[in-house]
């Protein structure tokens, strides 16, 4: 059976090797000429072009890294035309659930069977073809898959229609996500602490604290120096960050719970974005939670000075009449205006912290001694400063 693959990165290559060693006829096809050149499996046709590649098969692997490189790829159905039908395409990229619907639905219209395969494992399990598939398919789609799904893998889950695939793995990241976070923060409180670091890890390990994540997580932001050390962080983040992004659209009624886990994914997101700046040279980013608390302390205190320090230099501040300044000039102006008014004094109540930052709601106690009730919206840069902060009048 002559097998298409379309893209060779980290986790594609391997997949594509491990359907060439099974007896598979693969034609192997990137855009880019560097991953061609370091695909140098024996017996293998090397293409460019996805149309070709697609039109040599009689089904089609495909392993992009963004959702908008699918569409891309896909186009109108070109591909599917290009693949005839009676073709079948699997889908081994990580991307929006409805993405993957909407792009069965197409390949329908074309006569073209569609399985959408989540993988977990890496490259190594890929090679070994002992990967983990979360696989949404029609049965007879997936019984014209399996030779090759049995090939590259060890455990086949078959979830549902094709979307379920992408939510089981989906799911299944946001669970290594959120821990790899909560491992890399207990880390680095303990480091806070005074304890060494990786003697504490290797202490966890021998006890009920050990687990895959403690082991991945605080490694991953760990310093690196060298060459492309600070653009190895960011590669990191955001690819990291596509599945998180997508997992916060999961239609869920357990709203809480997915709450909680996005929030250690944001940690682990934004703990990786200080292991890049610090790589590049920069300081370390302030806590975002230590710039509020100083904000507070300097509101209370009339200090202008420890105030202007907690903003960047482009910020914004947006006062609950609507108007709002912008750079520290304007800010600064704002503030003083506000202090020689009479301020009011604040009283912070009930903080949430999430991806677009932090909101305080806040009890102001005015001149007359009445109370109003407000709450900030802190956005922050990556030093931890202020980038914007709007404040809003609640009830």
């Amino acid at each position: 059976m002559a097998v298409g693959f379309i893209g060779l990165g980290s986790m594609g290559a391997p997949i594509a090797r491990r359907l060439a060693r099974s007896g598979f006829e693969v034609i192997a096809c990137d855009i880019s000429e560097a991953m061609l050149a370091a695909f140098d499996e024996p017996g293998v046709l090397l293409e460019r072009d996805p149309i070709a590649t697609a039109e040599k098969s009689d089904m089609l692997g495909i392993c992009v890294r963004t959702d908008e490189q699918l569409e891309n790829l896909i186009g109108d159905g070109r591909l599917y035309a290009a693949l005839g039908k009676g073709g079948t395409v699997i889908l081994h990229s990580t991307v929006a659930p409805q993405l993957a619907r909407k792009l069965a639905d197409l390949a329908k219209e074309h006569g073209v069977g569609f399985v959408d395969v989540g993988v977990s494992g890496g490259g190594p399990a890929a090679i070994e073809g002992k990967l983990s598939l979360f696989v949404g398919a029609q049965d007879a789609d997936l019984e014209r898959a399996r030779p090759w799904l049995e090939a590259i893998s060890h455990k086949l889950s078959h979830l549902g229609p094709v979307g379920r695939g992408q939510e089981g793995k989906l799911l299944n990241n946001l669970i290594s996500i959120a821990n790899y976070g909560m491992s890399a923060a207990i880390i680095d409180v303990a480091e806070d602490m005074g304890f060494d670091r990786q003697q504490l890890i290797d202490a966890f390990m021998a006890g009920s604290a050990q687990s895959f994540a403690l082991g991945v997580g605080p490694r991953m932001v760990q310093p690196r120096t060298g060459l492309g050390a600070p653009g190895s962080f960011s590669g990191l983040h955001d690819l990291l960050k596509k599945d998180v992004d997508h997992c916060r659209q999961l239609a869920v009624n357990e709203t809480q719970a997915l709450s909680g886990l996005i929030a250690a994914c944001d940690h682990m997101l934004a703990r990786i974005r200080r292991a890049e700046l610090e790589a590049d040279g920069g300081a370390t980013p302030a806590d975002p939670h230590k710039t509020v608390d100083g904000y507070f302390q300097a509101i209370r205190g009339k200090d202008i000075d420890a105030l202007m320090a907690l903003y960047a230099e482009d910020a914004s501040f947006t006062i609950p009449d609507g108007r709002s300044f912008r750079g520290k000039d304007a800010i600064r102006a704002a503030h003083l205006g506000v202090f020689a008014s009479g301020s009011p004094f604040p009283t912070p109540g009930a903080r949430f912290d999430g991806p677009e930052g932090i909101v305080v709601e806040i009890a102001a106690q005015l001149a007359d001694g009445s109370i109003r009730n407000t709450a900030n919206h802190y956005r922050f840069d990556g030093a931890g400063k202020i980038a914007a902060l709007v404040a809003y009048v609640r009830g």
